[in-house]
């Protein structure tokens, strides 16, 4: 009986956890993502199928921005040294000021970058789709789509 209330209230926690999750969830950005992600996708067939003389550069392009957009979000926020750090991990040699803006400047730094995530997720996404199709439908199940 008692292992039975047990269970109940974890159930009930994990409902409100859920509740909680999906509250806090950022609906807005998400859709953002999404529609960027659906643009860039349409762009990129549009320049291979339209223009199909350009789609070696349309997928250069969509490459090279992608990795010069990480490698810059990399550098930007150091590599995520700071991510996770709490002020009783920085060492005692640094001043209560020195802690405090470290750790304003790490948060600082991955809220001004975020803008990149944006860009390198569409990019990214559209590339994967692009190389399944190529080496996985057009390869193994003999469909043309494009």
């Amino acid at each position: 009986m008692k292992k039975k209330r047990i269970e109940e209230k974890n159930e009930v926690r994990a409902v409100g956890s859920f509740k909680k999750a999906i509250g806090a969830f950022n609906w807005h950005r998400a859709g953002l993502l999404m529609l960027y992600t659906i643009i860039a996708i349409v762009f990129y067939y549009y320049m291979n199928i339209a223009h199909g003389e350009y789609s070696a550069y349309t997928v250069g392009a969509y490459v090279i921005t992608a990795a010069v957009l990480v490698v810059a979000y990399f550098a930007y926020n150091r590599a995520f040294t700071g991510h996770g750090v709490t002020y009783d991990m920085l060492p005692d040699t640094m001043s209560d000021t020195e802690k405090k803006e470290y750790l304003d400047d790490v948060a600082k730094r991955e809220e001004k970058s975020r803008w990149m995530l944006m860009v390198i997720f569409p990019l990214v996404i559209t590339l994967m789709i692009d190389m399944l199709k190529l080496f996985v439908i057009d390869k193994y199940f003999d469909i043309k789509l494009f």
